[in-house]
């Protein structure tokens, strides 16, 4: 199984790379741009969704709640 960290949440809000997404890559979590994402990785968040739902500033709090959410999500 695969768990989203609090960490994780943090480096996607605050990467600078083009539309970037966390993804399961190879059966890791990276941070990448949209356009690296290949067919057979899972996109788990957009830096879009993330700043859509949180806001732009994300607290300790609200990453580890956020991640939480995304590793249920995995899990489905």
């Amino acid at each position: 199984m695969t768990t989203v960290t609090a960490n994780d949440v943090r480096v996607l809000a605050r990467s600078r790379d083009t539309d970037p997404v966390l993804a399961v890559v190879d059966g890791e979590l990276v941070v990448i741009p949209e356009a690296e994402v290949r067919e057979q990785d899972r996109v788990v968040c957009t830096q879009r969704t993330l700043v859509h739902e949180l806001g732009i500033e994300v607290s300790d709090i609200e990453a580890q709640l956020f991640a939480g959410r995304l590793t249920a999500l995995l899990a489905e």
